[in-house]
């Protein structure tokens, strides 16, 4: 669908929800969906500049204003961001105010965002306008940031009108959202599908996370197409840096002739993978490391398999 189609749809949904009575109804029920539903998925993500995504009347924000130093509110009435302008009047010098296209971040910095949020919203919009609000959070989020997102898992109208559905939900599924996400390069973490207005598995909430990979390696080691780096034996290293301790995610190349991937941080080994395998494959492994360089190495497992290849490293910094 072309772009200008895109914004078509955005905007018909938008249209729908300028000054609407519902935010006045649901006002109440938010302090019981924060507490059951969004903090126990939240709760450990870093909220230092958070985007509040169609925040529509601002209920959501009133929870994420303690908690972020920077919060982008957007939403694409103009009308809502004016309530939310009265709203916060007075405590709002942490806030920037967006009217967004509804498709876009338009405004928000490449790579600045920490969380975006998205509660009771997105379960409207279209399956494309999903997929392009998708591509701008892999725009807009840090290495390692994350996305809470609220979405529709309703399929049983493919070709119907997001009107005539239950609770006005329009066409997406939970593994329609990943499949989506993945495509735009973020993770999934958790999905947790939900009965909304009675109707069973409804709804979906999802959290994703924007890899935050390793690529500054240093050392003696062997270049290939799609590996990160190739360790053709004992003679060959590789080294990485990490800024501050975290978790360590290493996609791994396993096949017949590989041996096995050691991890070592100054004398101490943080962890040893076998990585040969008789089929070729991709193997994720996972270990703790601390801050400062993290060295690679490869060893013979016997019969002269002494190569490690790694396609890639993904970090996920530990809290302090």
């Amino acid at each position: 669908m072309s772009n200008e189609g895109v914004l078509a749809l955005a905007k018909e949904v938008g249209d729908d929800w300028k000054q609407h009575a519902y935010y006045d109804e649901v006002e109440g029920l938010i302090p019981a969906a924060w507490e059951k539903l969004i903090w126990p998925m939240i709760g450990a993500c870093d909220f230092s500049t958070t985007v509040d995504l169609a925040a529509g009347h601002g209920r959501n924000t009133e929870y994420l204003l303690p908690l972020a130093r920077r919060l982008h509110v957007v939403d694409i009435n103009p009308e809502n961001i004016d309530v939310c302008r009265r709203r916060f009047e007075g405590r709002d010098s942490k806030i920037s105010y967006v009217v967004n296209d509804g498709t876009s971040l338009a405004g928000v910095p490449t790579g600045s965002v920490t969380l975006v949020y998205s509660f009771d919203a997105m379960v409207h919009f279209d399956s494309d306008v999903v997929r392009a609000y998708l591509r701008e959070f892999a725009r807009v989020l840090a290495p390692d940031a994350h996305a809470f997102i609220h979405h529709s898992n309703y399929t049983a109208n493919p070709t119907g009108r997001w009107m005539d559905n239950p609770s006005i939900r329009n066409f997406m599924s939970k593994d329609l959202f990943a499949h989506y996400a993945h495509k735009e390069g973020l993770r999934v973490l958790s999905q947790q599908v939900l009965t909304w207005d009675g109707i069973a598995e409804l709804d979906c909430l999802t959290l994703l996370r924007k890899p935050n990979p390793l690529g500054d390696v240093r050392g003696t080691y062997t270049k290939r197409d799609g590996m990160l780096f190739v360790l053709a034996g004992a003679h060959e290293s590789a080294t990485v840096t990490l800024e501050r301790p975290g978790t360590v995610s290493v996609n791994a190349h396993a096949h017949e002739w590989c041996g096995r991937l050691v991890v070592r941080q100054g004398a101490r080994v943080l962890a040893t993978f076998e990585v040969h395998d008789p089929q070729p494959r991709s193997k994720l492994c996972v270990f703790e490391a601390e801050a400062g360089e993290v060295v690679f190495h490869a060893e013979d497992r016997g019969g002269g398999r002494g190569e490690a290849w790694v396609r890639g490293l993904d970090v996920r910094w530990r809290k302090p």
